[in-house]
């Protein structure tokens, strides 16, 4: 069976797949309106701390949590350094509770400051969340015994140092490159925009208004976010489990004058496992959404159709124009009568070439012209996902972890949209005449899992090689990594990692890596080309006198500057996080005529379209 007739069947098993939502589960919860959290919650503090599980905040005239029931404005209010004059904190944990493993913390966060913007006489005042902690003690910088990872903010802006992250009671720096922006400062235009104002008080500070927080810790990675915006993350396996803690630290002596005016909120505390994928954000899983007919699958992607951007043609969005897509297209043809309204829509978004609402013979000639059946398998049904496949090689040694890597890319576990390759257009004036060449990428780096759960996989060149040749692709010269740069719809700013304080060889680096990226893309769509965000492998003649090395060139600044030069001093078997394989298909157009690459590479006159280096004649390693 093929096509439509294949769909309706498909439909009928979807039918009877598991309530997937079950796949999260709820670890811990506590909104505090029932008045006696009290007793289910451990407050240890320095000296000069109050704390008040059950307070009405609308007292104070602090409108309702965001994620509060019916209106309700109970919740757990925490101060210190109230008449002292020192550095003082409290840490608050849930009573008998140890979590491990991949589990996220969440809360609504209200923290007041005396004041107007930027604050009044020492305002300055700290957030203090955390996860993993053994909850016996106060975890803050003065306590040098402090576990777990936590993350502190002011309300108003008032230090050098803003927004912190921590492991025990070492901050992380701003050049460790774990905060997203490179900086700690409210005044950064990252936190600009994240808190502007209005509404918010002081710009770049989330005092004074009600602010969403999520620590999640995931194959060795803790990520914070604020509002939703990843704000800093991490790779670091010495706090495996613990307690959460939700707590308040004054780091200077001064008291806040009024002082009454200076304490934090937290309310609807929630400790969960990871949702399934939810690409329509309307609260209900993907897959039961099929199933329960509320979005339809109609290219049985596994995907709402309404969530994919299907490339032209290429109506099961595999990548590749194929014969599975000439099955949907035979299908398509048949006219809007007799297929459901719903995928006649879909067949229109892959096939309607030329934007008349039909499906017709000029759109099968378009069809014709893209047709090809290319040599990357389909994504097997139960593959790993990113995240998975992750805590499988984190411990691995790199000949075991690589081999792993070839397994599942060759395999066909790679996202969907990695699949659409993006064509780059270049001329140049050879012999007099202008010579006009397009050849075609994928839109990011080497990847494995889904397009709702993946991970961009560094590779040493001796493993990247049989991948490409595998799916009959080759590396980029560094002239086509300028080029696709230039041509990328997505710009992203580097974002390095130290090397003196990061392991940058590890596989928990490389998944810290990759959720910065992510962070740094949120709002682009997904098959969109993206540049700037790692170096890339290349290929080009000085590997025929420097055998045994790797060449990586790019990273590009948003100045169009890359930061690595051509570079050939490590070895061959050396990966870091930075590294990034791109594909590039083994044939291209040279004047409207299909044509390999190498051979354009090999030509020491049509070689200045792909190479500013002359002829590369052994494109590979």
């Amino acid at each position: 069976m093929t096509g439509y007739k294949t769909l309706a069947v498909l439909l009928g098993i979807f039918a009877f797949f598991p309530d997937f939502s079950s796949a999260q589960t709820i670890l811990y919860e506590d909104d505090f309106d029932a008045g006696n959290s009290s007793g289910g919650w451990s407050v240890y503090h320095t000296g000069d701390a109050t704390y008040d599980f059950a307070y009405d905040y609308s007292l104070y005239g602090i409108p309702s949590a965001p994620n509060s029931s019916a209106g309700s404005t109970i919740g757990l209010r925490l101060s210190v350094n109230n008449s002292t004059g020192a550095r003082h904190a409290v840490s608050c944990y849930p009573v008998g509770e140890n979590f491990s493993g991949d589990y996220y913390l969440k809360f609504d966060m209200w923290i007041n400051y005396n004041g107007g913007a930027g604050g009044g006489s020492g305002s300055t005042e700290h957030s203090n969340t955390g996860i993993n902690h053994t909850p016996t003690a106060v975890h803050w910088p003065d306590n040098s015994a402090s576990d777990g990872y936590s993350f502190a903010v002011t309300g108003e802006g008032g230090a050098s140092v803003d927004y912190s992250a921590y492991s025990g009671n070492t901050v992380f720096s701003a050049a460790s490159g774990v905060y997203i922006p490179g900086t700690q400062n409210h005044t950064d235009q990252f936190f600009q925009d994240l808190f502007p104002s209005p509404p918010f008080e002081t710009a770049g500070a989330p005092g004074k208004q009600w602010v969403e927080v999520e620590i999640a810790s995931r194959a060795g990675v803790t990520s914070w976010y604020l509002n939703g915006t990843l704000v800093a993350t991490f790779n670091d396996t010495t706090y495996t489990s613990g307690d959460i803690m939700l707590g308040y630290m004054d780091l200077y002596a001064s008291v806040a004058n009024p002082s009454v005016d200076n304490f934090i909120i937290y309310d609807n505390v929630q400790v969960a496992t990871f949702p399934p994928p939810d690409c329509n954000a309307n609260g209900v899983d993907d897959v039961l959404d099929i199933s329960q007919g509320t979005s339809y699958d109609c290219n049985l992607t596994g995907i709402p159709d309404e969530c994919e951007n299907i490339a032209d043609c290429d109506f099961n969005s595999d990548g590749t124009v194929d014969l599975q897509d000439f099955a949907s297209l035979s299908n398509c043809l048949s006219g809007p009568g007799s297929l459901p309204p719903w995928c006649y829509t879909t067949c229109l978004a892959a096939f309607d070439s030329d934007s008349d609402s039909d499906i017709d013979l000029v759109d099968f000639a378009e069809f014709q012209k893209l047709f090809w059946p290319g040599p990357i398998p389909p994504r097997p049904a139960g593959a790993q996902t990113g995240s998975q496949f992750i805590a499988e090689v984190s411990s691995m040694p790199l000949t075991a972890r690589e081999q792993r890597i070839v397994e599942e890319i060759t395999s066909g576990n790679i996202p969907n949209f990695l699949r659409d390759f993006v064509e780059i257009n270049v001329s140049a004036q050879i012999s007099g005449v202008t010579r006009n060449a397009t050849y075609y990428v994928m839109p990011d780096y080497l990847c494995i899992g889904s397009d709702a759960d993946f991970v961009r996989m560094p590779l040493t060149p001796l493993r990247a090689q049989p991948i490409v040749d595998a799916i009959e692709c080759l590396m980029p010269t560094r002239k086509m990594v300028n080029d696709i740069y230039t041509a990328a719809a997505v710009k992203l700013a580097p974002s390095p990692i130290s090397p003196t304080t990061t392991d940058i060889t590890l596989v928990s680096t490389f998944y810290q890596h990759h959720l910065t990226i992510e962070g740094q893309r949120a709002g682009s769509p997904l098959g969109l080309l993206v540049g700037g965000h790692k170096k890339d492998v290349v290929i080009t003649p000085l590997l025929a006198s420097n055998s045994n090395k790797v060449a990586i060139y790019g990273w590009h600044q948003l100045s169009g500057i890359p930061i690595q030069p051509l570079y050939l001093g490590h070895v061959d078997f050396y990966v870091d996080y930075s590294h990034g394989i791109r594909a590039v298909k083994k044939t291209m157009l040279l004047d409207g005529t299909e044509i390999p690459v190498a051979d354009v590479l090999a030509d020491p006159d049509l070689c200045v379209l792909l190479s500013d280096e002359g002829a590369v004649t052994t494109p590979g390693y």
